[in-house]
């Protein structure tokens, strides 16, 4: 069973849109200018949004649960412990859970299309039961799909291939992913791959004019489309007017991700 995808699902992250979190306070949280954000995103025809509940400690979960309509399909992380005094890292099976069930309240939701591990140590990953934890969003329905987000190669793809079911989302960053790399890119056809930070922290854009933008932001996802055949990609514009620029590439797909079995394009 497969389908075929031509292009990748554009997600747009949330990191931002509800002020930053420096590990001890919220800085810049504006509840309007968030909403303002969201709205302006599915205006533009944007329908999936990626959140954390260490973005702006939860804020962002809670703004995003204010404005979004309920046929949008909300991603979060879980892993996150932010009812201490300061956000901490709980990767037990009960920790994800809970970590789930306390964004999925702040997001006003009782299901979230994905739920990812969220960026786990490595020292830590070989703890975690992330089948159990795909099995719990199976089970509870609190999510279609599990998955991880990881930073590699920190941790590397051949210490979560086979301890996530088959067809989970790895979710990863295009400038740790390797186009030679023949052996990660065989184990993430098992996989639905996601690719985020596509320009670098906004790197690669700041040195392309602002009317030119848009074509390079449409051009880049063709690459990495290419090469790596991701169902979706998640792009980070920080603000209402920076949705402008990836206007072009809104609604390239709708629906939940496709299921496994998509060939990777050879680089």
């Amino acid at each position: 069973m497969s389908t075929t995808q031509d292009r990748p699902t554009v997600v747009i992250g949330t990191m931002r849109c509800s002020g930053s979190f420096n590990g001890l306070m919220v800085l810049g949280r504006d509840t309007h200018d968030g909403r303002a954000f969201v709205e302006g995103a599915i205006a533009r025809g944007f329908t999936t949004f990626d959140t954390s509940p260490v973005y702006a400690r939860g804020n962002a979960e809670e703004d995003l649960g204010a404005a979004l309509p309920a046929d949008a399909a909300v991603w979060t992380k879980a892993g996150i412990d932010t009812t201490t005094p300061l956000p901490t890292l709980d990767y037990s099976l009960d920790g994800l859970t809970r970590s789930l069930r306390g964004s999925l309240g702040r997001l006003r939701r009782d299901r979230v299309e994905v739920a990812f591990v969220h960026n786990p140590e490595p020292k830590r990953i070989g703890d975690i039961d992330l089948a159990g934890f795909a099995r719990h969003c199976a089970d509870t329905g609190r999510a279609d799909l599990a998955g991880v987000s990881v930073l590699l190669p920190e941790v590397s793809l051949p210490q979560i291939a086979g301890r996530l079911p088959v067809g989970s989302v790895i979710m990863c960053e295009a400038d740790q992913l390797d186009p030679d790399d023949r052996t990660t890119i065989g184990l993430l056809a098992d996989y639905r791959l996601v690719v985020r930070s596509l320009f670098s922290g906004g790197a690669r854009l700041r040195a392309v004019q602002p009317d030119r933008r848009p074509e390079s932001i449409a051009a880049r996802i063709a690459e990495i489309s290419e090469v790596y055949a991701p169902v979706a990609v998640v792009v980070g514009p920080r603000t209402a007017e920076q949705l402008d620029d990836y206007a072009a590439v809104a609604g390239t797909s709708s629906g939940p991700l496709s299921p496994v079995g998509r060939a990777h394009a050879a680089p």
